[in-house]
């Protein structure tokens, strides 16, 4: 299992790749265990967290805690949060089996930046690359 952090631009940004994920999902390209979204709208002081958005995120989460503590730790929806700028939205993603890829290639065209990840620095090169991210701090959608 793996667990990564995604910046987007606007508010509705995450939200837009949980409906994608739960595509994919569908289709058996990915194996989504939980995910959290962290929405900044302009107006609001701090960034708000929405977790287990996935009606199967929050049941296998909850049944995952019991029996392994497996899931999003809250350290990590902390650091994200410490990230965010207003205006932004981000998506924290704890999945499996990803067939990266064609989940690059499903998200192409739509301004995302990995932010925080559990991968070593070698496969999160990998990922940047497919998803078109400059390996480093800077990406697409920072600012």
């Amino acid at each position: 299992m793996s667990t990564t952090a995604w910046r987007f631009r606007g508010t509705e940004g995450a939200d837009d790749a949980v409906l994608r994920l739960k595509q994919l999902a569908g289709k058996d390209l990915i194996d989504v265990r939980d995910v959290a979204v962290i929405r900044w709208p302009h107006y609001a002081a701090a960034p708000q967290v929405q977790e287990h958005v996935t009606d199967e995120g929050s049941k296998a989460s909850s049944l995952a805690k019991k029996f392994s503590k497996a899931g999003i730790e809250g350290s990590m929806i902390d650091s994200v949060k410490g990230d965010m700028t207003p205006g932004n939205s981000a998506l924290v993603l704890l999945s499996t089996d990803a067939e990266i890829d064609t989940i690059a290639k499903a998200f192409e065209g739509h301004a995302m930046e990995l932010m925080r990840s559990d991968l070593s620095v070698k496969q999160e090169d990998l990922l940047r690359t497919a998803f078109g991210n400059p390996p480093g701090p800077e990406g697409p959608a920072a600012g």
